[in-house]
């Protein structure tokens, strides 16, 4: 309820448009920061990488699990990793299914496309985007479901596993919206997706009594 309040809010008062015009005059009426080094190496290209190597964490505790016979840490981490993956393919299909293009691209900030907002029509002859939600930032957020993972394989730990997932999608969300590669909402509703991922799949698995740990 709260993140379509808050996606609503952003929708109707045009706050995507005055966080990019904020953010283009002050990169001085262009995109500075679309190939510097911190925002397009470090936190895009290296960030990636970190990604991919969590992935392979992941990979790794769920074979050290079977080899173990640690059911419920076995399953919490398929769910990890199912979490991570139905997360990251559904934004990329709905990256497809939409439209909208990302700042950089469109005429208000030197691009060569209109603005159209994200539920609105495409006029004839405008070619659809394909920014929308934040591909980047949904490898950060997905790991929000650290939180479901830590509640059953260590409870102490939950917290410090949605912080960490909220800081890494956050990261690259910020990073993202300063290259001019995404508005606030883009992010916003990719958070709203992994959210949504990480707790319907935990009430359909791990939520069940046999894999919570009490305590």
């Amino acid at each position: 309820m709260l993140f379509l309040l808050v996606a609503g809010l952003v929708e109707h008062f045009h706050w995507d448009l005055a966080l990019a015009d904020f953010l283009y005059r002050l990169e001085g009426d262009h995109w500075a920061l679309k190939k510097h080094f911190l925002t397009a190496t470090v936190v895009h290209e290296y960030g990636r990488h970190l990604v991919q190597l969590l992935v392979f964490v992941t990979v790794g505790l769920i074979i050290r699990d079977w080899r173990m016979g640690r059911k419920r840490q076995l399953a919490a981490g398929f769910y990890l990793f199912a979490c991570f993956a139905i997360t990251t393919l559904t934004v990329s299909l709905l990256r497809h299914l939409t439209h909208v293009s990302c700042p950089w691209d469109l005429l208000r900030y030197g691009g060569d496309v209109p603005y159209v907002s994200i539920f609105a029509r495409l006029p004839p002859g405008t070619e659809a985007g394909a920014c929308f939600p934040a591909g980047h930032a949904s490898g950060g957020y997905a790991w929000v479901a650290l939180y479901y993972y830590f509640r059953v394989v260590n409870p102490r730990y939950r917290w410090y596993g949605l912080a960490f997932g909220l800081t890494l999608g956050l990261s690259f969300d910020i990073a993202q919206q300063l290259r001019g590669a995404h508005f606030v909402s883009h992010g916003l509703w990719t958070l709203g997706i992994a959210w949504c991922v990480a707790t319907g799949a935990y009430l359909l698995t791990l939520g069940k009594k046999q894999f919570v740990r009490a305590g």
